[in-house]
């Protein structure tokens, strides 16, 4: 007796533009319209990984999935999926010539880690580098009071997330 083969449960599952369309000369996306991957592993999906060198189709594209749901919260949709695309999220930090993390001011003028969600919000940053963290080390890193953390500062959507709700995230995030 022979039994089917597994399925397969390891790969990428893309996250395409949405104005790409498949054709008979390209059926395959090109890397420049794909705003980033999960790796899938024994069917598990892992943290999204943003594409550095995607293009967006036009200004109102979002350039990673928690830039989707801050863009949708600043026209007055709901943001409930934030908490569950940080904890998965491939964040960045800005840092200056030493290493250190920097803060500035969030657009409401509260004391902010500057982060962002993918590398085409960094360019309205000064900043002298970017460390890639996940939402732990960003709950770890913060201090106990006084700053707050701003994704996207410069972006269309740039949002002030409280250190309190950073922290309640990581608390609920995989270990990784």
């Amino acid at each position: 007796m022979t039994s089917a083969p597994e399925p397969e449960t390891d790969g990428l599952l893309l996250l395409i533009d949405i104005a790409w369309e498949s054709t008979d000369a390209e059926p395959d996306p090109p890397v420049s319209a794909v705003l980033g991957a999960w790796p899938v592993t024994d069917g598990v999906r892992g943290g999204f990984q943003p594409n550095p060198v995607y293009t967006p189709s036009s200004p109102d594209s979002p350039l990673d999935p928690v830039d989707a749901v801050l863009r949708a919260a600043a026209r007055g949709e709901s943001a409930d999926e934030l908490p569950v695309l940080l904890r998965d999220a491939v964040l960045g930090v800005a840092v200056d010539e030493e290493g250190d993390v920097l803060v500035g001011a969030a657009p409401d003028g509260v004391p902010s880690v500057l982060v962002t969600t993918a590398a085409g919000h960094r360019a309205p940053v000064d900043a002298a580098g970017w460390l890639r963290v996940d939402v732990r080390w960003l709950a770890e890193a913060l201090p106990e009071r006084g700053i707050d953390v701003v994704l996207n500062l410069g972006g269309p959507a740039a949002m002030r997330v409280p250190a309190e709700v950073v922290r309640s995230i990581a608390a609920v995030a995989p270990a990784g």
